[in-house]
């Protein structure tokens, strides 16, 4: 063999060693890519359960100053104090307390509805309670965008 050839095949032996490792460095970036989208998907997960938890807190922290009072002698007041335990209940849910619920709440979505839809129940009354709906259901939705994450 003489220095041409040795040459030639030093060469070859070169960029086959060149081509392997830009193999190797697409295999690499493209798991280093995939497990960057995990580790943000994660991310993300912790971050809206960390908020749901952080809003549950402060709703709670609202719910046990309002139930602490005791009521009002006030009527006026009184009401207001109810319709904000109403509201910060129906925005924990049935899970974290089901005796407030039973009391406040205790009503189906079918029935809330039914009660939207009554022209005979007062206008006040019925958009009150389709807020109570839209809040479940906005509360139902960052639930299961957590759990889908959790499973993800």
């Amino acid at each position: 063999m003489n220095t041409n050839e040795i040459t030639l095949w030093v060469q070859a032996g070169a960029v086959v060693v060149a081509v392997g490792a830009s193999i190797v460095a697409l295999v690499v970036s493209t798991l280093d890519r995939r497990n960057a989208r995990w580790i943000a998907a994660e991310d993300r997960r912790a971050a809206l359960g960390h908020a749901q938890l952080m809003f549950e807190q402060e709703a709670l922290l609202r719910l046990l100053q309002n139930l602490r009072r005791g009521g009002h002698t006030d009527s006026v007041i009184s009401k207001d104090m109810g319709a904000e335990a109403g509201a910060l209940i129906s925005a924990v849910g049935p899970e974290k307390l089901p005796r407030n619920w039973a009391k406040q709440v205790a009503q189906t979505e079918s029935e809330l509805l039914a009660y939207v839809d009554d022209e005979e129940q007062p206008d006040w009354q019925r958009r009150a309670v389709e807020a109570h709906i839209a809040l479940n259901d906005v509360t139902r939705d960052i639930r299961e965008r957590i759990a889908a994450g959790a499973k993800a």
